[in-house]
């Protein structure tokens, strides 16, 4: 995935804060002053998307039933990689 590439080229998370998230887990992580959402699938293949929301920049929250980033305020959903699964965010999580 491009924003996978993109993320892990320009930005690296320490292991040791990425070791707190367990395989098949998501979770937010604050690392320098930034919050940075962190997906691990079964195998430990990391997934770094942007936590906040295309639509308005609220807060995302990790959905553990269904593996996504929730946005609380007007109801966007993104998969764990950062596509879109549901508007009012018209675009996917980029990272900044």
């Amino acid at each position: 995935h491009a924003v996978t590439g993109l993320i892990t080229e320009n930005f690296k998370v320490p292991d040791v804060c990425l070791n707190e998230v367990a395989n098949g887990h998501g979770a937010i992580i604050d690392y320098e002053g930034q919050k940075i959402g962190v997906y691990k699938d079964p195998a430990g293949k990391v997934y770094m998307v942007s936590t906040k929301c295309t639509h308005l920049g609220c807060q995302l929250e990790w959905n553990a039933d269904e593996h996504s980033w929730d946005c609380p305020c007007h109801g966007s959903r993104f998969d764990y990689t950062g596509k879109l699964l549901d508007n009012p965010a018209m675009e996917n999580l980029h990272y900044e």
